[in-house]
């Protein structure tokens, strides 16, 4: 979906070296490669007060000083690097394992099929947890048209299917949290991150989230997913940082 307007800056944390922004849904957090320069995107929404961020260059020059991404349904917090010296030092916290990102999300439907393509689960239900922690983890293959979807793979799935994985291996903690009316909620938090990793997740879980099509969620006008904290050494002052919203 295309945005008609782009939203305003909602800037949550800001020092000479970073910056931490919340995303609005729907809002890309940065163009692909060959994307026009004129599509709406976070990084560019920040650039217009922060262009220094534009020079950083991280993983990919048209990305910025951005050090990760949210799924463009996804809503939330985003670090981006001021300077070419804490994008360096981000990069390396978050490759140590010291870079925590946190999500909410919400479920209304217990799904019992596996979808085509996922192994069996093999991890406890997260609610009959009843609020203790499930660590859920798998490496991950694309699937689907164009590669558009990600499978969890586990070490002793088919030969074929681990020479697709990504060779990594994900881990995403899961928590129960309540109920909001008919659906359930949760909290999942993890330190390296794949594309879908917490949808994916979670909808392995029997529990997807509330408005991902993409992996049956019920449907609603938006995806109920949203990154609402982060916590990380600073990269320069190595003090350490924990910066929250709320949901």
């Amino acid at each position: 979906m295309r945005m008609n307007t782009v939203p305003s800056l909602a800037l949550v944390y800001e020092d000479p070296f970073l910056l931490v922004v919340d995303k609005p849904e729907l809002l890309p957090t940065v163009p692909l490669k060959n994307d026009p320069s004129d599509k709406p995107t976070l990084l560019g929404l920040v650039a217009q007060s922060f262009p220094e961020v534009l020079s950083v260059e991280g993983k990919n020059a048209w990305e910025g000083g951005v050090l990760h991404r949210l799924d463009t349904p996804t809503s939330g917090l985003v670090v981006i690097a001021r300077t070419k010296e804490a994008y360096t030092a981000l990069q390396a916290i978050s490759k140590a394992e010291l870079f925590v990102k946190e999500y909410r999300c919400r479920s209304s439907q217990r799904m019992d099929e596996l979808l085509a393509g996922f192994p069996p689960f093999p991890y406890e239900d997260p609610v009959a947890c009843g609020g203790r922690e499930v660590t859920v983890g798998s490496l991950f293959r694309h699937y689907g048209d164009n590669r558009r979807q990600v499978r969890p793979v586990l070490p002793d799935s088919p030969k074929h299917l681990l020479e697709k994985s990504t060779g990594t291996f994900y881990l995403t903690k899961i928590w129960y949290t309540g109920q909001e009316g008919e659906a359930s909620t949760f909290t999942c938090r993890l330190t390296s991150g794949f594309r879908h990793q917490v949808r994916v997740h979670m909808a392995w879980s029997g529990h997807p989230i509330d408005g991902d099509g993409v992996y049956h969620g019920m449907e609603q006008h938006s995806l109920a997913l949203r990154s609402v904290a982060v916590e990380f050494p600073h990269p320069i002052t190595s003090q350490p940082m924990e910066i929250r919203i709320d949901t």
